[in-house]
């Protein structure tokens, strides 16, 4: 199956509706089996095990589950509301894309459409009684599996849209990118040197964001045309038309470019999936906006720092020094690597602009780039650096007193000290 197809398929599974749909199918075949088996069973059992009890219970689920699926749906644009308000529009994805969140709904939903279409059958009589004993049985299950929904569903509504899942929900997501990314650091694709590119070009067909590339297809053009492609965008990379994609030395036709061209996928917006720098820039927003003076909150951004310096530590504890680069699976694409200054520059350079005034915030900084200073990752070194002297250069210029810069310079230090002992308070 084609990388581009799966991922179309993760993301179409990730749609409300597809569960809602799932589910109600779910109950409608619950529906279509009682009336096929309802003969099989004789109508005295049926009349001994209470089925005539049926048209109560499923009365009482039609008008309950109705109920509560509006009142779940209400509460759960509520709270993407507020997400997007208090933390950043970006993270209300995360919990659009809920499991929990979709499935609650869709058991409701389910729920109440099995209810109306067995309440229908039961008054046109359209079920003996073995029918009805066996509707009674898939009622009864039925209910269990929405009082456990229901009790998970309110464990979890303790926690919707609560700042600090929020923060938490994103640094997941930041890991998970970041482990596939760690997993085919090239995109499975062969290292592409610095300044690598072909003749012929290819361009972006549309303007938006890079959201996934299927190197497969790419490695079956390769193969076609007998060389290399070099592929110039990753996952979050912004294009527009006048922007290569892929090159190569081999003249490409019409026929060849159009799939090729098809392989990077281009959407308006980014996405968490395959971008490990999408996650960290939703972290700075969050960061910013807490430090903005209408929400003036710098606890928030000083919970970012950490889920940042978490984020980095797995980065880095997955990804040892001195590991041989995996095999390329796709031997006839090149692709760039991932920056790692940049990265750090994606979180910590918003930090480091708004949070100047807040010395506290300056402090939390400066302690999380010596946190991952400490980790003695060489691709990060000379950037936490220049970003230590960058948030200490905002301070200078703001109306701080002396005594908060000095904090900030002491809690540097640590920078000094480990490239020079002898060094002076900057």
């Amino acid at each position: 199956m084609s990388e581009k197809l799966v991922f179309l398929l993760q993301k179409l599974k990730r749609k409300t509706w597809v569960r809602c749909t799932l589910f109600s199918l779910v109950a409608l075949l619950a529906i279509a089996l009682s009336m096929l088996l309802g003969p099989f069973i004789p109508e005295d059992t049926a009349v001994k095990l209470g089925a005539d009890a049926l048209g109560s219970l499923l009365d009482i689920l039609a008008t309950s589950m109705l109920t509560v699926a509006v009142f779940s749906a209400s509460i759960m644009v509520s709270s993407f509301g507020f997400v997007a308000t208090s933390a950043t529009p970006r993270a209300s994805r995360l919990f659009v894309e809920d499991p929990t969140i979709q499935n609650t709904l869709a058991t409701f939903i389910g729920a109440f459409l099995y209810s109306i279409i067995a309440l229908v059958g039961v008054h046109a009589h359209i079920y003996g009684g073995g029918g009805r004993l066996i509707l009674f049985g898939f009622t009864l299950m039925i209910l269990l599996v929405v009082v456990v929904v229901l009790l998970r569903w309110m464990d979890f509504l303790s926690v919707l849209g609560r700042m600090s899942e929020t923060v938490a929900r994103v640094q997941k997501a930041t890991a998970d990118a970041m482990d596939q990314r760690l997993r085919a650091p090239w995109l499975g694709g062969v290292p592409q040197a610095a300044g690598a590119g072909g003749v012929y070009a290819i361009y972006a067909p549309t303007t938006g964001f890079v959201q996934h590339v299927s190197m497969d297809v790419l490695q079956q053009c390769a193969e076609k045309l007998g060389g290399m492609l070099h592929l110039h965008v990753l996952p979050g990379t912004f294009v527009e038309p006048t922007m290569p994609i892929v090159s190569s030395d081999i003249r490409i036709d019409a026929g060849q470019a159009k799939k090729i061209s098809d392989a990077v996928l281009i959407e308006a917006t980014r996405t968490f999936d395959h971008d490990p720098r999408f996650g960290l820039v939703v972290l700075a927003e969050i960061a910013v906006r807490a430090l903005s003076p209408a929400v003036n909150d710098p606890g928030t951004a000083q919970a970012v720092l950490a889920a940042s310096v978490k984020s980095f530590v797995y980065w880095v504890q997955h990804q040892p020094a001195g590991a041989v680069p995996p095999e390329p699976e796709f031997n006839q694409v090149t692709a760039p690597a991932l920056s790692e200054a940049l990265l750090l520059q994606d979180v910590f350079l918003p930090l480091s602009r708004y949070g100047a005034r807040a010395v506290e915030v300056g402090c939390a900084l400066q302690r999380a780039l010596v946190s991952i200073r400490r980790l003695n990752h060489s691709g990060f070194d000379a950037t936490l650096n220049e970003l230590s002297d960058y948030a200490i250069a905002q301070a200078v210029h703001t109306d701080l007193p002396d005594s908060d810069l000095q904090r900030l310079r002491e809690a540097a230090r640590p920078f000094i000290f480990q490239d020079n002992p002898d060094a002076n308070d900057r």
